[in-house]
């Protein structure tokens, strides 16, 4: 049996972040598929805002929570990786479109009624464009002599 100082390890493992993530998408379409109104506590470094919301309007803190109800509830949408759903923010309800990736949300909830909890803690995306991208420009022989001299000239 293995120590619970292996406890963060086994959270951030690949296998308990695929769990968890099954686990948020079972759940959350069990509560749209059934029309039940919930809110979700959300990491919010990788939450992709659409159009971003200026920070005279809302400053996040690292964890927020949303109130999935009304017209929130109405244009939510869940694929395989994202929650999604439309919200207004501020005063003058600034409205954006967020998505959420699965493996962001922390908790979510039926009032106080705690349905999942996830120990997962995301990292910051990076597009997979950009990992590509860099796997490119790394695989070319002429590139690595290149990044060689460039760091051999900043010496």
């Amino acid at each position: 049996m293995q120590n619970t100082n292996n406890l963060e390890e086994f959270f951030q493992s690949k296998e308990y972040k695929e769990l968890s993530k099954k686990n948020i998408h079972d759940t959350l379409e069990l509560l749209l598929k059934r029309g039940m109104e919930f809110s979700i506590i959300s990491y919010t470094n990788i939450i992709d805002f659409n159009p971003a919301i200026p920070n005279e309007i809302i400053e996040f803190d690292e964890i927020a929570m949303f109130i999935i109800a009304g017209y929130s509830f109405e244009s939510s949408t869940l694929n395989k990786d994202t929650f999604s759903f439309e919200a207004g923010f501020g005063v003058e309800n600034y409205g954006s479109i967020l998505s959420i990736p699965l493996e962001a949300i922390v908790q979510i909830a039926i009032g106080e009624e705690l349905l999942l909890i996830n120990h997962y803690e995301p990292k910051e995306v990076i597009p997979e464009e950009v990992n590509n991208s860099m796997d490119i420009l790394l695989n070319n022989p002429e590139n690595l002599k290149l990044i060689k001299r460039n760091k051999d000239n900043q010496k």
